[in-house]
């Protein structure tokens, strides 16, 4: 499995959302479970901004992965790797500098 290995700018965003199965009864009563293993995979949208040949480097690894096959990332701040996808990314380019943004996903591979 490959690598993300270009950093990101910091002020990255980080959505969580357990998956949670629930009940809720006529009295009101609601009864709550974990939805399965790994209910608290998270979404990271980052921004990268290289110059422009490196850009190309990058839309070129995103677009091998095609949201489909996933590769390891190490966010900035912790000590491991985690395994992720990208579905979604946009590229906005300048004289120098292409701007990058892109959503990934947390996922067990």
């Amino acid at each position: 499995m490959e690598t993300f290995t270009w950093k990101v700018k910091p002020g990255m965003n980080i959505e969580s959302e357990p998956r949670v199965r629930s009940v809720r009864f006529g009295d009101g009563y609601e009864q709550r479970r974990p939805d399965g293993f790994n209910i608290n995979l998270e979404k990271y949208s980052i921004s990268l901004s290289p110059r422009n040949a490196d850009a190309q480097v990058i839309r070129t690894f995103l677009e091998k992965h095609a949201g489909v096959t996933a590769f390891f990332w190490k966010p900035p701040h912790q000590t491991h790797p985690i395994t992720v996808l990208c579905r979604k990314w946009s590229v906005s380019v300048g004289a120098i500098r292409t701007e990058i943004t892109a959503e990934f996903e947390q996922t067990i591979a």
